[in-house]
Formats: structure tokens, C-alpha cells, sequence
């Protein structure tokens, strides 16, 4: 399937966050697998978490030898801002050092930002030393801040996939106008806010906030890559109640075993080829901006990819110019991103 997805067979350099456990290990052993000369950055938070995901890739892929040049095991802590910054810095020499290796353009063809973490029932709000919410900036500050450290490094033609949820869609779920996070007063972001939207703290709701700011993010994105020919696009792989985004959740786990029943859950193996496809087809960037999607439940079903998937409707807050413009700045200001115009970067 993903074997015939991409025009171009040339090998590439991948950039995967959340490559450890759940639907980003699946991805990387998918691509692995299919174009072995190919480099992918494994990135989890710790070195520990980094090694094995590289390990269990390499296990996967027996009919491959093992190259460290084409799985290289990075850190990139997502709760703390200035593991980011280090992150990025690290991975910047990584690229020069390498830009020798013959087949391998020096900067990044495909960077995939799929991290994220999903808080336990009645949770409290917890705070980064950032004094950010957590969730907030590891599902989306920490991947803006590391998208634009990078862009100078996005190849002409590449492409950044964001892995959403489609919680983002859920009626209700609105921005409200950045109220939580603006001061009143002098209209200038802060940290230390509970909610963007200002409400009272909720687990979920927060979540779905962060997942609405990811397809926000995306489409301004895509409209800030343009000139480079590159683009950004987003999916949602469905419920996966076995993969580690819900790992404090322990009624999801019931109720999702209650939907399992139903039909109406995703296997991690399916997840996994959708980030694949989502990361190398060319269908995938025909057009970028897009939010991909299959309708509940598919894998059970005997569904294809690409066949079931298809660009769906997103909420109108997050394809809002303004809001995508508001949210990047306040983005911006909060985690210190450069972000440096395409036009100084195209060449």
C-alpha cells in the first residue's frame, strides 16, 4: 500500500516525535521497513525511551541489517522548553555533520510532529517549569516552538504532518477569543492560565483545546510554507485506547472497552499506517492545509487506506484567519520561537 504512495523513491529524512510507543512506532517501523536507506530521528522524551524505540524498530525490520545512520535515537522532552531548544539545536548539527552521506539532502523532508498526552480523570491543572499548563504545551507550544526552530531546515518539497484528534470538533469547543490567556487589560499573552478559552479547568476539555489548536496551527502553517513549496497537514487516527496517549486514563479505558464492543475503536497497527501514509503518498499533499479522517471504528470494518480516508470539515474556529494568525503569535511570544520568515530562509 504505502509502497506505491509516493512517486519519488529517493531516500528521506523523517523527523518523528512520539516514536516510542503507539501509532509513532508503528509509522516508523512502516517506513522502515519500506525504504530502509531512508533517516529517521526517532525523538521520545528520555534516551532510555529513544534506544528501545530504535531497538524495536530494528527488531521489526529483520530483513533489514541495522544502520545507525538510517535510525538515529534522539531526546526531546516536550514539558520543558529548553529541552526543545536543545532538541533542535542538537538535531541542527546532527543534519550538518551528516550532509555528506551520500543519497541524503541535508535538511528534512518529512517532520512529524505526533507527541502528545491526555491527563487522567478529575485531574488538576499541572504546570511546566515554563509555567505553562501541561497539556497545552506538550500538545502544542512545545511542537510550535520546535516547527519553527526547524524551518529553516524543512526542505523545498517537504511536508510537516500534525497528528489531531477530532475532539478538536466537538461542538462547544471554541478559542473563546484567547480570553484565558491574554491579559485583560493590556491584551498581552501570559502564562500561569488554566484554560485558553477561560473557563474553568477540565481534563478533556483541555485536551480538545490542544487538539484544536494543532489544526489551527497547521492551516497557518501551510500558508507560511508555501513559498517554500513545502506543506502541512493534519489527521486524526481515531480512538486507540491501547496506545500510551491514554495512559491516565483509566475510565476512558472502560468506556473505550464498552465502544471496542461497539466497533467503534482503531488498533494502534491502523494508526500506525495512517501516520505512514499520512508522512510519504503524494495524495496525502496534493493539497496542503487538509484534515484527514475515516469514519469511527474503520479497522474493524475491513477498511483500506487510503480507500476509507478522506479531507473532512474542521471546526470553524480553527479555520478562522484570525484565530490562526492570534494563536501563532501568542504561540510566538510564550516559547520565544524565532520564527523566521520564509522569504529569509528560501534558497
Amino acid at each position: 500500500m504505502l509502497e506505491r504512495s509516493r512517486s519519488d523513491k529517493s531516500p528521506l529524512t523523517f523527523v518523528v516525535t512520539g516514536c516510542n510507543s503507539g501509532i509513532g512506532l508503528q509509522a516508523c517501523k512502516l517506513i522502515h521497513s519500506l525504504s530502509p536507506k531512508s533517516r529517521i530521528f526517532m525523538v521520545a522524551r528520555n534516551q532510555e525511551k529513544a534506544d528501545q524505540a530504535v531497538k524495536d524498530v530494528s527488531d521489526f525490520v529483520t530483513t533489514v541489517p541495522f544502520c545507525e545512520k538510517s535510525l538515529v535515537p534522539v531526546v526531546c522532552d516536550h514539558s520543558k522548553l529548553r529541552s526543545v531548544r536543545q532538541f533542535c539545536a542538537d538535531l541542527k548539527r546532527h543534519l550538518q555533520k551528516e550532509s555528506r552521506v551520500v543519497g541524503h539532502r541535508v535538511g528534512i523532508d518529512v517532520l512529524c510532529l505526533n507527541a502528545a498526552i491526555f491527563l487522567g480523570d478529575d485531574s488538576e491543572p499541572q504546570y511546566t517549569e515554563d509555567n505553562l499548563e501541561l497539556t497545552i504545551q506538550t500538545n502544542h507550544f512545545a511542537p510550535f516552538l520546535l516547527a519553527n526552530e526547524l524551518l529553516e531546515w524543512i526542505n523545498p518539497g517537504a511536508r510537516v504532518v500534525v497528528t489531531t484528534s477530532g475532539l478538536h470538533a466537538v461542538p462547544g469547543t471554541s478559542f473563546g477569543n484567547f480570553q484565558g490567556v491574554l491579559e485583560q487589560e493590556s491584551g498581552k499573552p501570559r502564562t500561569g492560565f488554566e484554560m485558553l478559552d477561560g473557563a474553568p479547568y477540565h481534563h478533556k476539555q483541555c485536551y480538545a483545546l490542544s487538539k484544536l489548536c494543532n489544526v489551527a496551527f497547521c492551516m497557518e502553517l501551510n500558508r507560511r510554507l508555501q513559498e517554500r513549496g513545502a506543506k502541512a497537514v493534519c489527521f486524526t487516527p481515531g480512538l486507540i485506547p491501547t496506545s500510551g496517549l491514554f495512559r491516565h486514563q483509566k475510565l476512558w479505558h472502560e468506556t473505550c472497552l464498552k465502544k471496542q464492543v461497539a466497533g467503534i475503536v482503531e488498533t494502534e497497527e491502523w494508526g500506525g499506517i495512517l501516520l505512514a501514509w499520512m508522512a510519504t503518498s503524494d495524495e496525502a499533499v496534493e493539497v496542503g492545509g487538509l484534515y484527514w479522517r475515516a469514519p469511527f471504528g474503520i479497522s474493524n470494518r475491513g477498511g483500506k487506506i487510503p480507500d476509507d480516508l478522506y479531507p473532512a470539515p474542521v471546526n470553524e474556529e480553527a479555520n478562522d484567519l484570525s484565530n490562526q494568525q492570534k494563536l501563532w503569535e501568542i504561540s510566538k511570544f510564550l516559547t520565544g520561537a524565532s520564527c523566521p520568515t520564509i522569504s529569509s530562509i528560501v534558497g
